[in-house]
């Protein structure tokens, strides 16, 4: 079989499968927790931070884990906006982003921002 539809999902390499099913089974705490298990977890967590910062040649303290696109790409807008709000209130986007972007920006048209939606062509 070929999937060619890479941009919605991509198919997980099995030593990630593997991984993750173990860390489904046996991390299961809260990593915010005050007992030892949730500690435990919060560590885990804090190496694959550093992991994932070194590879990525940045500091560990700016790599956020989301649950999914929406929530990466609402944080992404929100903290963009919150770094320039010294700028203004026009923010530029396309018609074609996805719907998780437009949806954000229709919000922050209702609390006063001024949003233009520019068109594509070929």
């Amino acid at each position: 079989m070929i999937y060619l539809d890479n941009c919605s999902t991509t198919k997980i390499r099995d030593e990630v499968m593997e991984k993750f099913i173990k860390s489904l089974k046996d991390d299961f705490a809260n990593p915010s927790s005050l007992h030892s298990i949730g500690f435990e977890v919060e560590k885990k967590i804090d190496k694959a931070r550093g992991y994932i910062g070194n590879y990525l040649k940045v500091d560990r303290d700016e790599i956020y884990f989301t649950s999914g696109g929406t929530e990466s790409n609402n944080l992404a807008i929100s903290s963009v906006i919150n770094k320039f709000k010294n700028r203004g209130k026009h923010i530029i986007t396309s018609c074609i982003e996805h719907p998780s972007v437009l949806n954000k920006f229709k919000h922050l048209e209702s609390i006063g921002f001024d949003v233009s939606y520019i068109d594509v062509n070929n």
